[in-house]
């Protein structure tokens, strides 16, 4: 019987090794001796300064976070750099009303580019071109309140009666860059570390 077991224990075990199964951070398709890694500032090409830190902070806390590379401070001390560039941000209008032809619905559309180097110039994963796209309220008749990104931000429900349509539209906007800066780094970390399965 206690064969069995063992039998059973090294065919599960061998099927989860098998087909991939792994936690995030716990693998890499980056060759073993790159270790390091600098994140420089974000080069932004947008008119939105506050992408830049936005976005490099998000790259940073996501490469460091799951241990599979360790972020430096110099690129003296480097393995690798990742180099990410906001090439173009645009913006543009879905849900008008028919009466004052307000608009009531943004987009964003952020489009950057990536790559991720040893310091030495050899290139290891670079992406030339990628989009995210967001939609947003831009009057308090359009924001919806009970959304997890209108709860996360520091407005309530009541506070945007006092606001303009530009305010709201802007404070959306805000929030909206901050998901975006998350979402590019989940993405870039994701298709440059992570092996996939």
């Amino acid at each position: 019987m206690q064969i069995y077991w063992r039998s059973l224990l090294a065919v599960v075990v061998s099927l989860l090794c098998g087909c991939g199964y792994t936690f995030q951070g716990s693998g890499s398709v980056l060759p073993p001796d790159v270790k390091t890694v600098y994140v420089p500032s974000v080069e932004n090409n947008t008119t939105e300064a506050i992408l830049t830190p936005l976005i490099t902070e998000a790259l940073r806390d996501r490469f460091d976070r799951f241990g599979a590379v360790t972020v430096v401070e110099s690129i003296s001390g480097a393995d690798a750099e990742l180099i990410v560039k906001v090439l173009t941000l645009k913006r543009s209008s879905d849900t008008t009303t028919s009466r004052t032809d307000n608009t009531l619905q943004q987009f964003s559309t952020l489009t950057l580019s990536a790559e991720l180097r040893r310091v030495s110039g050899a290139v290891l994963w670079k992406n030339p071109k990628f989009t995210f796209t967001y939609s947003y309220g831009t009057s308090s008749q359009s924001v919806v309140t009970t959304s997890a990104r209108f709860a996360s931000g520091n407005l309530s429900s009541s506070d945007l009666s006092q606001l303009d349509s530009r305010e709201v539209s802007r404070g959306q906007e805000q929030q909206v860059f901050g998901d975006m800066a998350e979402a590019v780094a989940k993405k870039i970390y994701e298709d440059a570390v992570v092996p996939e399965f």
